[in-house]
């Protein structure tokens, strides 16, 4: 781990239950969510990259066939985000990555800027866990050190990873502002917003 790559996990596996049709298959900018959000994660370049899918999981996989990344499976991803989590956890520890960073799919507004601030913020953080702040949302993009992955492996149902960062026997994570962080398609409503945002920039 002497080089502190990181692991980034784009988290794609759930089954959009709220906005009624599949999320990571929404066109932005003429391109499936789900493939700009790796081009994103590669484009950071912080290590491997790894996409998690559950819901419509062929669907998803065949718009990411020609990308350099790996594509884990979620067979639990009705149970919820904890399950999506325990398979980044895996995904982290196979590939010996210092960290994991996780990206949620729907966040379309993140870049690639947005990412490596987070890794420099966590390294020069002497390893504390980093999330992404922007009113009122505490949460992804975050960097999840590998001294929560025992706990983030004993989660279950559709919780995230609050529980383990908030832990009061650990230190609490590192706030990094990130206004374009607080910007996801959980309804249709998201969905009209997205296509009147013109700053397409990936890198930031």
């Amino acid at each position: 781990m002497s080089d502190r790559r990181l692991l980034v996990a784009v988290l794609a596996a759930g089954g959009s239950r709220r906005l009624g049709r599949p999320k990571q298959l929404i066109s932005i900018d003429g391109e499936p969510l789900v493939r700009r959000q790796c081009g994103v994660a590669l484009l950071a370049d912080l290590g491997p990259v790894a996409v998690i899918v559950g819901s419509h999981g062929d669907d998803v996989a065949a718009v990411l066939k020609d990308l350099p990344i790996d594509i884990c499976w979620n067979p639990d991803w009705e149970e919820g985000l904890a399950a999506s989590l325990r398979c980044a956890v895996t995904a982290a520890r196979v590939n010996h990555a210092a960290a994991l960073l996780v990206l949620a799919c729907d966040q379309y507004r993140i870049t690639a800027s947005d990412l490596r601030q987070l890794r420099d913020v966590w390294r020069d953080g002497g390893g504390v866990a980093c999330v992404s702040r922007a009113g009122e949302h505490v949460g992804p993009p975050a960097v999840l050190p590998p001294d929560c992955y025992d706990q983030l492996l004993d989660l279950h149902g559709d919780v995230g990873a609050r529980p383990v960062l908030f832990d009061p026997r650990r230190l609490p994570p590192i706030e990094v502002e990130n206004p374009r962080a607080i910007f996801d398609l959980d309804y249709p409503q998201d969905v009209k917003a997205s296509r009147g945002w013109s700053d397409l920039d990936l890198d930031g």
